[in-house]
């Protein structure tokens, strides 16, 4: 084996992800490396809100947290 190894990722299944304004908005902020609790100071709304915008944003690009949410969010073009 020469050492190569081909690229392993796997597409996101071609279906649009449709994310709300405020969901686009807390997304970006986290892929900014922005925490809950200064999501929540920025948005003037509260932790508990920004926690349920994370879930419908991770259902949506199908992520089981932060971090992968925004991969997804990258592979699916969502984020860019």
């Amino acid at each position: 084996m020469n050492g190569y190894f081909p690229n392993r990722t796997v597409p996101l299944p071609q279906r649009s992800i449709s994310l709300t304004v405020r969901e686009a908005q807390i997304l970006a902020l986290i892929a900014d490396g922005t925490s809950n609790a200064a999501i929540a100071q920025r948005l003037y709304i509260t932790v508990d809100t920004v926690k349920t915008y994370n879930r419908r944003i991770f259902r949506k690009l199908n992520a089981n947290d932060r971090a992968h949410a925004v991969a997804q969010a990258f592979r699916a073009g969502v984020l860019q």
